[in-house]
């Protein structure tokens, strides 16, 4: 299914959330040009206590070191509790991971944010973007694929990944990444000066 046909995160089924959840990583890796990043969904891993399944498993290098990053996505009706924080944890020992991340598309309790900021652990909250469809007063959609402002909110995803904790003191969006918004925005521009020859500088 295409995240451009989801209505809600229930249209989903766990692993199409997880896929969901793996573009939005794939998109963070790129932009940040992560020297000989690997990302994979469903991963599998044994340790010496046991195998584990992860959702999503990334490494990259940083100065010639590896570093390993596990991400557990979750599509949740209720809270994420300290609990489902505490077993990310301890899978991050057991496989020697520098980094574990958390993904849902509901919302965190408290405890579960005070025991990820005090174990260096992000949590990211997958919500819904807003405007999708276009109606006259009459009710019947209206979608122009010639108007550039129609275009530039159609183009974006449908969803946003909010980085809810981490080394960070505030909420700050990771998705969609700014190579997807300057990419829109410079067709948009385009647009604009072919239809109203209209320069538009978007850079300042």
């Amino acid at each position: 299914m295409s995240s451009c046909d989801v209505t809600d995160f229930y249209d989903l089924s766990p692993t199409e959330f997880e896929e969901y959840c793996y573009n939005i990583l794939k998109g963070y890796f790129e932009e940040k040009h992560f020297d000989n990043y690997t990302i994979e969904h469903d991963k599998k891993i044994k340790t010496h206590d046991g195998k584990y399944q992860i959702d999503i498993y990334a490494s990259f290098e940083v100065g010639g070191c590896e570093f390993k990053t596990i991400c557990e996505c979750k599509r949740y009706k209720n809270p994420v509790n300290r609990e489902k924080v505490v077993i990310l944890h301890k899978k991050l020992d057991s496989i020697g991971a520098q980094k574990g991340i958390l993904m849902t598309n509901s919302r965190f309790q408290s405890g579960a944010i005070q025991y990820a900021k005090s174990h260096g652990i992000a949590l990211i909250q997958v919500t819904k973007r807003g405007l999708e469809h276009y109606s006259h007063s009459n009710g019947t959609e209206s979608y122009d694929e010639n108007d550039p402002f129609i275009y530039g909110e159609k183009q974006l995803p449908p969803y946003k990944a909010i980085l809810v904790t981490d080394e960070k003191e505030s909420e700050c969006i990771v998705y969609p990444t700014k190579y997807i918004i300057k990419s829109i925005i410079k067709k948009m521009a385009q647009m604009i000066k072919e239809q109203y020859e209209i320069d538009i500088d978007f850079d300042t």
